[in-house]
């Protein structure tokens, strides 16, 4: 400490010879009270720099103002007081220059540093009262560390009135008056400043009345959904949207949204959690039933205050306060016409034709864009960063537990001490432990906050590039690996927020307590070092290999799941087809191999655990070893202060490697998601034409709607190799199409007509060439070959987002002849369709699809044959009607095989192998087509007559599966406690066998501990014991016993045998464990995906792809990785804490007094506790599955959402969906810490009571055991993360067992089809003719549903050739659901093949 003390000593100034008014000397602690220097540079220096930095943090990154946002009053208030202390230190600083003869340096830097600190704090109190997204309390970080200057001058007034009285014993510059006064008016401001905290504070108002009032739930049936939309919302009277739903602008409305209980509580309530009491009961009385019913968030965790923080940096030119979404926008016009022309025409006439559109500018250079850990720093870092001062506070105070139980065992030890000590100590452990409670809730709670807005930007980001990315750049990425990222790869990288603070704070933890355990055991430490040394390289090993398998298994998992999401939505062919057998084994291939590789990875980390968990009993055996081969007594108070530490070491040695883990997962996840999104965006400035080409004596009129010059497209990305002319789908195109023609293009199969129409919206790469579009704002209207359906309601897919016309929507229903397939449909225009389109034929989808262009109204259309899936009569309704009809005033581009179609065509192209061969008007280009190779090939042979019922009596086909109109119910969500059938089921698919071994390994692992740590209390004592015999046989002048050897073999071997058997079996729970969780992720697998391929084909129609795909996604995910996890730290804090109150009991009986109320309490807190969290976590799931439904749907259509121009509004439905679940992790975040803060509560009443009670049998009965004492103690130090430990990873093992509890819904719930395996099996030859006879057979989809088919009957002859004829619904489709068994049991009837009945043959034989 010399270096301190000259610090202490030396003059700054010194006008004249005198002693200093300082301490000399380096002193910690004198006479009751602080070494002054020690309480200057350590206490008041640090505290002042820590509060200028955060509060410069603050002032600098708030420095823009809003002029017309009002300030925050009670900032204000705080700033103006903040700037009197500012004043106060000035006046200090002066005065100690002038009054005190000699100025140490400690002395000039502290006050100068308070100077510093009180002018900054008071600037980023002004700056943040105008911030709109800081009110009432400010940043935690920053009123964390101005505690800490509280705290400080709470210190230094106390020396002050210890000065007053001891004045002439403690040599001090305090004597000065001046000194005295300034430090009674800085307590007295201080004072003032808390009192302010408890003030509710000015909130950011706008000139308008909240129109939601101020309460957190909104009740009842007619509630308002809260879309936010910047400072203002959007609120709907329809409730939460289902996916792809889309409501009409004009019913929305401007509201503002009420303030979150959070933004509005007052700092007793935010110190406590109590603000979440509301939501605590509004659980507890089960009415958490629907999303509508989560808090409210604060105002920046908004996911779109997250989206536009994070674009702004990570996507400077694109992001902003109001940052757009839409590709296409008015700015990035304005961006290609001055990249390509210096005329400034065409930013005009963009201004002039564009709709609601909002700036874009088009999409940065990929060098500009910088990392994504780089960004996510800089968007969040500010929040997050700072969260480890209260991590390193808390650590701090945590070393207080060992150290003062090391006191009070030689407070017990030690007669002589004064009484007053052992209570003392016993209030010391009591503050401790309450201070690390409060402090540890915080933290994690603040930590899950800036997990929340980066999942928020996260997503956002990759869904906003997926909307931006082109096909060519989307083409090596599948749906499934898109929706990886969002789901798993998101999920990993906001698990690195809690790891990365542990990843420090762990090894801080380990050298102070090994550090201490130095101190307590001298060199003997160093035996323990060396093991933990050695162990270095081993897990450094151990990590390395579980990220290469942690790589290896998110490929195979992202294989997997796409081969799923094809299989789902490809079922009815699979069906028909029989082969189901032959993708069951396919998916199983892929999951052998994902299961190999969680192999590896779980029996890596159950090596870890293994290495981890043993380390300090292994410390413990050899440290006391060596301590008493050196020559040294062990004491009660050096063992179990030891013990104590050996405590604290096991939490952050277990949990070193798993954020390890965490760490390598997370940056894994980071380079794919990085690795998306550097993918090159579509640029309009560098693949269109601008407007300016065109000289400026042509109107707009007379210029080209369409024009391409010499141009070559590939759907090969730029960095393959291969690409060659030959290998170019479009090449050389020249085509210059007017304003309002009508364009015809045909050619063969593969001839590059859909690519034509590629080329144009974008979607291809152009190599060379130019291409010019007049509008590109406004979009195209789109009708592509394959007809991508939202899952909605009819009218809102022909919406798509627009207004409702009365009189334009009749219009297109007509022209797109869907007025009898409305009628037909059991709610009309109101009925939903299913996942794309699934419940509608493929006339039906195309009309759909062709209805939801037209209803655009652009002024470019792009029909991709939709003439080809309808009837004859159908297609010359649309081509009347429609095409030449209702759009005969719009550009129009036909891509068709039939050529009677083009003769009224201005213009006919001809494409054959990627390029032109002909084009020109129709009357001279189609003479030239040879007539057998696009025409259709005219019926031959006879035909009967036959009559057209009408089309009242047209049967409904499958259409007709629900009678309500709506298609998708919601999805399930049980209630109450997860059943104990959810657990068995688990518990069953672990093994009858292999799930009792692991927990008898685990109660013979905590076992063994408890019984080697009773045996370092026993061996104590007796050592104690033995020496005073030999005391007393001394002194009576009686043989000593020189056994003492032999003693210490004994206790030694005994101690040994004792860890030699808890490290044997460690190892065998950890590995059994492993092996169980691998068991049953094999078999809940294997019985989900059988469930779902033998579920019939309408199970399909009722539930959408995302929501099967999620149960082999994240469920099946939290099946394989996240509930093992959970469990596993379940059972062991379960078995840990019930070894602690054991120990505890037996060491102090009368702790059984407390021990019951407690309990008690313990259990009406987590009872009231697991109803919400129960509830929030099946919200949480179910508000998910709404994400990746929508995010899947987009994916399917991005390229008519682009061309649609509804980039835009997509980002905004994400968001809101996003908002939801978002809402759902922030409640089950905010009552986890609930429940934390009060179980610690009890914990903290624990350790205080069991340290009251031995001080008080000290005290009265005088014959308390000090080894007895000290296990009982060293153990009750850990039982207070052991009470939260145990009700959180219960609840959290709650909440993974709902993943189970959904996987078994389907293995349990799915229906399975009917398949008649039996012994009266058709002859092997069957069938051998081919009759087929239909007798009388009545259909139905559903029960309670119309008949589709009424008692048909027919009779098909051997090599008999058949057509079937019908309008749309009139049952064609359902004559083969019959036949192939898709619909089963009939309603009634039977049908034949070869006179056998097809329903007593088994499916597989039948299809």
């Amino acid at each position: 400490m010399s270096e301190y003390a000259s610090f202490c000593h030396s003059p700054l100034l010194k006008r004249h010879p005198g002693p200093p008014l300082i301490d000399t000397q380096f002193i910690f602690w004198k006479d009751g009270d602080f070494g002054l220097c020690f309480e200057e540079i350590f206490i008041l220096s640090l505290s002042y720099s820590l509060l200028s930095l955060v509060s410069a943090l603050y002032a600098g990154l708030y420095r823009s103002r809003n002029r017309r946002q009002r300030p925050s009053l009670g900032l204000l208030a705080r700033g103006i007081l903040v700037t009197i202390l500012g004043i106060n230190s000035i006046t200090k600083l002066v005065s100690s220059f002038w009054l005190i003869p000699s100025l140490s340096y400690s002395l000039f830097l502290s006050q100068s540093l308070s100077v510093l600190a009180w002018i900054i704090h008071s600037l980023s109190l002004f700056v943040l009262s105008f911030s709109p997204t800081h009110t009432g309390l400010g940043p935690l970080p920053l009123n964390l560390t101005w505690g800490l200057t509280l705290l400080s001058t709470i210190l230094r007034f106390r020396s002050v009135v210890h000065y007053l009285n001891h004045g002439s014993t403690l040599p001090s510059y305090l004597s000065s008056s001046v000194i005295q006064i300034t430090t009674y008016i800085e307590f007295g401001v201080q004072v003032v400043y808390v009192f302010l905290l408890f003030v509710p504070a000015g909130k950011h108002r706008s000139s308008h009345t909240p129109l939601l009032g101020s309460t957190q739930f909104r009740q009842g049936e007619d509630e308002e959904e809260i879309l936010d939309d910047g400072d203002e919302l959007l609120v709907t009277s329809h409730g939460i949207q289902e996916y792809g739903s889309v409501r009409p602008h004009p019913t929305l409305r401007r509201f503002r949204l009420p303030d979150a209980s959070e933004d509005r509580a007052n700092p007793l309530s935010l110190l406590s959690f109590w603000w979440v009491q509301p939501l605590m009961k509004r659980g507890s009385l089960g009415l958490l039933r629907r999303p509508q019913d989560l808090p409210l968030m604060p105002k920046a965790l908004w996911t779109s205050t997250v989206r536009e923080r994070f674009q702004r940096i990570f996507n400077p030119d694109r992001g902003g306060a109001r940052a757009d979404t839409e590709l296409y926008s008015l700015k990035s016009m304005d961006r290609l016409s001055v990249s390509h022309s210096s005329q400034p025409s065409l930013a005009a006439a963009a201004h002039n034709t564009a709709p609601n559109n909002t700036d874009l500018p088009p999409p940065p250079p990929p060098h500009r864009q910088m990392s994504l850990v780089r960004a996510l720093n800089w968007s969040f870092g500010l929040h997050y960063y700072p969260l480890g001062i209260m991590k390193l506070v808390n650590d701090v105070i945590g070393f207080g537990g060992p150290l003062l139980l090391h006191q009070l065992v030689a407070f017990m030890e030690n007669r002589t001490e004064p009484m007053s000590h052992g209570y003392y100590y016993a209030l010391g452990l009591f503050l401790s432990t309450l201070l690390t409670a409060v402090l540890n809730a915080h933290f994690t709670y603040q930590v899950n906050k800036v997990c929340i807005k980066i999942r928020g930007s996260l997503v956002t980001e990759i869904f906003r590039k997926s909307l931006s990315v082109s096909t060519v750049g989307m083409g090596e990425y599948s749906t499934g690996q898109v929706v990886n990222h969002m789901s798993t790869d998101v999920d990993r990288i906001v698990n690195f927020c809690p790891s990365f603070h542990q990843f420090w704070s762990l090894p801080f933890q380990i050298s102070v307590s090994l550090y201490l355990l130095y101190r307590q055991v001298g060199l003997a430490f160093i035996a323990g070092v060396v093991f933990c040394i050695l162990l270095i390289p081993v897990n450094r090993w151990l990590a390395k290999k579980i990220g290469e398998l942690s790589t290896k298994m998110m490929t195979q998992k992202d294989n997997r799941v796409k081969l799923m999401t094809e299989i789902l939505t490809g079922i009815r062919v699979i069906k028909f087809y029989a082969w189901e057998k032959n993708f069951a084994d396919k998916v199983n291939n892929i999951r052998s191999s994902e299961l190999k590789s969680l192999a590896g990875r779980k029996y890596l980390d159950a090596l870890c655990v293994y290495f981890w968990a043993t380390t300090p009993v292994l410390i413990s055996i050899m440290t006391f070893s060596t301590y008493v081969a050196l020559g040294h007594k062990l004491t009660a108070a050096k063992v179990f202060t030891s013990l104590a530490l050996f405590n604290m070491l096991i939490s952050p040695l277990n949990a070193f490697p798993w954020v390890l883990n965490g760490l390598v997962e997370a940056w894994v996840s980071v380079k794919r998601v990085q690795e998306f999104l550097r993918l090159p965006e579509i640029d309009p400035s560098s693949y269109y034409l601008a407007a300016g080409a065109y000289p400026e004596s042509l109107s707009s009129e007379e210029r080209d709607a369409v024009s391409i010059s010499n141009a070559s497209f590939s759907w090969r990305r730029e960095e393959e190799r291969g690409d060659t002319f030959t290998e170019w789908s479009l090449k050389n195109i020249d085509i210059s199409i007017k304003r309002g023609s009508f364009v015809g293009v045909t050619g063969k199969v593969g001839s590059g007509k859909s690519s034509l129409l590629s080329a144009i919206t974008a979607e291809m790469r152009k190599i060379r060439g130019k291409i010019y579009v007049s509008d590109l704002v406004e979009g195209f209207g789109l009708s592509s070959q394959e007809s991508w359906i939202q899952y909605a309601t009819v009218k809102e897919n022909i919406l798509f987002g627009l207004p409702y016309d009365p009189d334009r929507y009749a219009a297109v229903v007509y022209a797109c002849a869907l007025e009898e397939d409305l009628k037909s449909l059991p709610a009309g225009d109101q009925t939903e369709v299913g996942e794309n389109g699934v419940t509608l034929s493929g006339g039906q989808k195309a009309r759909l699809a062709l209805a939801r262009a037209v209803y655009q109204d652009k002024d470019v259309y792009l029909l991709d044959d939709p003439l080809a899936a309808v009837d004859a009569h159908v297609a010359s309704h649309l081509y009347t009607h429609c095409i030449t009809g209702l759009l005969k005033n719009k550009t129009r581009i036909l891509c068709t095989h039939h050529i009677r179609f083009l003769q009224e065509t201005d213009c006919v192209i001809v494409l054959s192998n990627g390029g032109i061969s002909l084009t020109g008007a129709p009357a001279t280009v189609l003479p030239l087509i040879e007539g057998n190779e696009f025409r259709p090939r005219k019926l031959s042979g006879s035909h009967k007559q036959v009559t057209e019922r009408p089309a009242a009596e047209v049967i409904k086909e499958e259409d007709e599966s629900m009678t309500d109109g709506v298609l998708v119910k919601e999805e399930e969500m049980e209630e109450g406690v997860v059943k104990v059938g959810v657990y068995w089921s688990y518990w069953v698919s672990v093994g009858l066998v292999l799930a009792p071994a692991v927990l008898l390994s685990l109660f013979l692992m905590q076992a063994s501990r408890n019984v080697s740590d009773w045996w370092l209390s026993f061996w104590i004592s007796h050592t104690r014991k033995d020496e005073r015999h030999n005391l007393t046989s001394l002194l009576e002048s009686a043989p000593i016993s020189t056994n003492s050897q032999p003693h210490l073999s004994f206790y030694l071997g005994i101690y040994g045998g004792l860890a030699a058997a808890n490290t044997l079996f460690t190892l065998l729970r950890a590995f059994l464990y492993a092996y169980g969780g691998l068991e049953a992720a094999r078999v809940l697998h294997k019985k989900l995906l059988s469930a779902i391929l033998g579920a019939p084909v309408w199970f399909f129609d009722i539930n959408p792809i995302g929501r099967i795909v999620n149960r082999f996604s994240s469920d099946l995910y939290a099946i394989d990785d996240s509930l093992p996890f959970i469990l596993n730290i379940l059972l062991a804090q379960l078995f840990g804490l019930m070894g602690t109150l054991i120990i505890t009991c037996y060491g102090l009986p009368w702790f059984l007094v407390l021990l019951v109320p407690l309990a008690i309490i313990y259990y009406y807190i987590q009872k009231y506790y697991r109803r919400t969290s129960r509830e929030l976590k099946r919200l949480s799931t179910v508000t998910l599955s709404p994400v990746y439904a929508h995010f899947q749907e987009t994916l399917t259509g991005l390229t008519t959402i682009r061309a649609l121009r509804a980039t835009k509004r997509f980002m905004k439905e994400n968001e809101t969906k996003l908002d939801m679940s978002q809402r759902a992790n922030y409640g089950s975040y905010a009552v986890a810490q609930w429940l934390s803060i009060r179980l610690q509560m009890l914990g903290v009443a624990m350790v205080g009571g069991v340290a009251f009670i031995a001080v008080l049998e000290h005290h009265f009965a005088g014959s308390v055991d000090p080894g007895l004492v000290g296990l009982a103690i060293s153990y009750a130090l850990s039982v207070t993360n052991l009470l939260s430990g145990v009700v959180t990873s219960f609840t959290e093992t709650e909440k993974e067992m709902v993943s189970v509890e959904r996987a078994m819904q389907y293995i349990r719930g799915a229906p399975v089809e009917r398949n008649n395996d039996n012994n009266n099996s058709p002859p092997i030859d069957w069938p051998t003719r081919g009759v087929i006879e239909f007798q009388r057979v009545v259909l139905k989809y559903r029960e309670g549903l119309a008949p589709a088919l009424k008692g048909i009957s027919i009779n098909i002859r051997s090599a008999e050739k058949v057509g079937v004829v019908g309008r749309t619904g009139a049952g064609k489709s359902s004559l083969f659901q019959a036949l192939f068994r898709m619909i089963d049991p009939l309603e009634s009837g039977a049908i034949l093949i070869d006179a056998i009945n097809i329903s007593t043959v088994s499916l597989d034989r039948l299809r």
